[in-house]
């Protein structure tokens, strides 16, 4: 059969409004002096189809948008990245999911976060047809799509699996604080999960990354690959586990690593590379991701991928 895509990408759209630096803020009335100011793509769907696109995967985004400025700015994007944008849906009564992002010195920042439309996006948005044929469905949301989380997270995954994709699912901030007790059910049905390790902690009530993983693989999952930032990554699998070690730098903006970081392991899966390659892949387009300021907008090409690694031998 031939694949409509290599990886089919679901999860949230969204127009980041991005300011650095900003440690703190002024008093009422007073002005904030910045470095730079950017509009780019962002959420962890979007974040995530730029980065797989950019390291020469054929990818296809299931999101939503609203009929308005920003989602116009959001499919203009997708297009012009080569993306597939057959599965990005503009519905209509709701704004396009935005964030205003204050990035601090260091690079961690702060979100002022609109859902808009993310919050009516669900499994009754996605053409079912256009997943048939993908090697992987890729949820890259969790927590962050109310109505998907509840009402389509384990079918979904679940009818993908019986399609015969191979399913992964990325972790986000529970700010409601149901962690497991939303994913379980659906946990049977993945085969990647990538949570960094407070995230892990949060859903197993362990810190450690191997017992983190071990944890989550008695639940169901094939293979945990926790993130650990800078550390680099642990992933724990049928064929065993590994740690591989990360890429330090200073980071400009850390927004969106974690989504490139996931870009970086499929890629390398749709590749048939070994897990251990795909760990170290993943570390260094995570990394490379800080040196810039916006999460899509900085995800490095396959050929500064390997210009990047080539550097290193």
């Amino acid at each position: 059969m031939s694949r409509f895509c290599e990886v089919f990408c679901v999860g949230n759209a969204v127009a980041d409004i991005l300011a650095r630096p900003v440690d703190q803020l002024a008093p009422s009335g007073m002005s904030q002096p910045l470095e730079d100011v950017e509009l780019g793509p962002g959420g962890n769907s979007l974040n995530t189809a730029v980065a797989l696109a950019r390291l020469g995967v054929s990818v296809r985004i299931a999101a939503a948008i609203g009929n308005d400025r920003f989602g116009q700015f959001i499919r203009e994007r997708v297009r012009a990245e080569g993306i597939d944008d057959t599965g990005l849906v503009t519905l209509p009564g709701a704004k396009t999911s935005t964030s205003i992002v204050l990035v601090e010195t260091n690079g961690e920042r702060r979100f002022l976060h609109l859902r808009g439309v993310s919050a009516f996006f669900s499994g009754r948005n996605l053409d079912w047809g256009q997943v048939e044929g993908s090697m992987i469905f890729h949820y890259a949301s969790a927590f962050a799509i109310p109505t998907f989380d509840e009402e389509s997270l384990e079918p979904a995954l679940k009818q993908a699996r019986e399609l015969g994709c191979l399913t992964s699912m990325n972790i986000c901030w529970d700010v409601r604080g149901r962690w497991l007790k939303l994913i379980q059910p659906a946990l049977a049905h993945t085969d990647f999960i990538f949570p960094n390790q407070e995230e892990g902690r949060q859903l197993t009530g362990e810190s450690e990354p191997a017992v983190i993983a071990r944890r989550l693989r008695e639940l169901g999952v094939k293979t945990v690959i926790v993130k650990l930032g800078a550390a680099g990554c642990y992933v724990d699998s049928p064929q065993g586990s590994l740690t591989s070690p990360g890429f330090p730098f200073q980071p400009v903006d850390t927004t969106g690593a974690g989504d490139c970081f996931a870009a970086g392991f499929l890629a390398a899966i749709c590749r048939g590379q070994s897990l251990t390659s795909a760990a170290r892949q993943a570390n260094a387009i995570g990394a490379l991701a800080t040196l810039g300021l916006g999460g899509a907008d900085s995800a490095p090409t396959r050929a500064q991928l390997e210009d990047f690694l080539a550097g290193l031998s």
